[in-house]
């Protein structure tokens, strides 16, 4: 065994890599897939994609707006988003030819096939859902359906439930306006068509960005109040992959020790200036207050400057010593426990 293992090159140096050897084989790609032999650039496209990541997975589909897109996309994996967010967001314009997506979009017209699936057959025209809309939490619950789901092993019904959502919506639709899954061998009340649910999905995400306040206690009694971006899912935001906790002390405060008056609007200014100075590589998801501190909650793209941005106006906070933490958590876990 070597002494040294060979260092893993930067992602974003990988990324330049593939797009650098893209421009020059676009054309070949366009070409074979037109004469039916594209599969012989199955192996270097796919050495190209892993050298990225991994974990990344790729397809070439029909275009709508162009002839053919290129996918690379996480496939649903938190770990590796925030790179096929990168990948795609380094990518050339669309033209006639090619366009680019790091998700897999909805394909409505499955819906017009039949698939096979460990032996069985279904005719996709037939699936229907049962659909709850929570405008508080800005998801939607669903109940999958299918005549011949009475015949399949509980299994079977969960994977065709979820591929056809996925078929339905998108990927990243799915993870972020769709709440709880379930399924069902009983037509539900109301059945709707995928094109209905996607129309509800649509709907929801066309409404004005709200948050959603919470309350509670500490273990002491100390009250707690929390606000969450709603629906909180780290879909909406997949180039942000830093979590970085920003705790404000401050001064004023009522007999619950929450955060009155002058301290009160200082915080929502400072939370406003530090939104405003991180600009397109951050968001402020969630804040939580108690005991005299506010937390901030901020996720920031790790290879941009956002981090150091939002740490170099820690000093202009006047009510005590502001601190920050970072650590990746592409999966929006540290704040799993403010999710609706």
């Amino acid at each position: 065994m070597g002494l040294f293992r060979k260092k893993a090159r930067p992602t974003m140096e990988t990324i330049a890599g593939f797009w650098q050897w893209w421009a020059t084989a676009r054309g070949e790609v366009a070409q074979a897939i037109d004469a039916g032999t594209v599969q012989g650039f199955a192996g270097e496209l796919g050495h190209r994609v892993h050298a990225i990541h991994p974990d990344l997975q790729w397809e070439l589909t029909r275009g709508v707006t162009s002839a053919h897109v290129l996918v690379v996309t996480a496939g649903g994996q938190d770990t590796v988003r925030a790179v096929a967010a990168r990948w795609f967001s380094a990518a050339p314009p669309a033209d006639d030819t090619w366009s680019y997506r790091s998700v897999r979009a909805g394909e409505l017209s499955v819906f017009e096939s039949t698939i096979e699936l460990d032996g069985h057959k279904l005719d996709l025209g037939d699936m229907r859902y049962g659909v709850a809309v929570d405008m508080q939490r800005r998801q939607i619950d669903v109940v999958c359906h299918h005549p011949a789901f009475v015949n399949l092993p509980d299994d079977v019904r969960g994977q065709i439930s979820f591929l056809t959502l996925d078929w339905a919506l998108g990927e990243d639709e799915v993870e972020t306006w769709i709440g709880e899954i379930t399924w069902t061998a009983t037509e539900p009340a109301n059945p709707r068509t995928p094109h209905e649910l996607r129309r509800a999905a649509t709907a929801l995400a066309g409404e004005e960005d709200s948050w959603v306040l919470m309350r509670g206690q500490r273990r002491d009694g100390t009250p707690l109040m929390a606000a969450a971006a709603s629906p909180l899912r780290p879909a909406r935001w997949p180039r942000f992959d830093l979590h970085v906790p920003i705790r404000l002390p401050y001064q004023r405060h009522n007999e619950g020790q929450l955060p009155v008056d002058e301290s009160l609007a200082a915080l929502r200014r400072f939370e406003d200036e530090l939104s405003a100075t991180i600009g397109p590589d951050g968001v402020l998801v969630a804040h939580e207050t108690a005991g005299r501190e506010r937390t901030l909650h901020f996720y920031v793209d790790s290879q941009s400057t956002a981090r150091a941005e939002l740490e170099s106006h820690l000093p202009q906070w006047r009510e005590g010593r502001a601190s920050a933490g970072a650590q990746l958590d592409p999966a929006f876990e540290k704040v799993r426990h403010l999710m609706q």
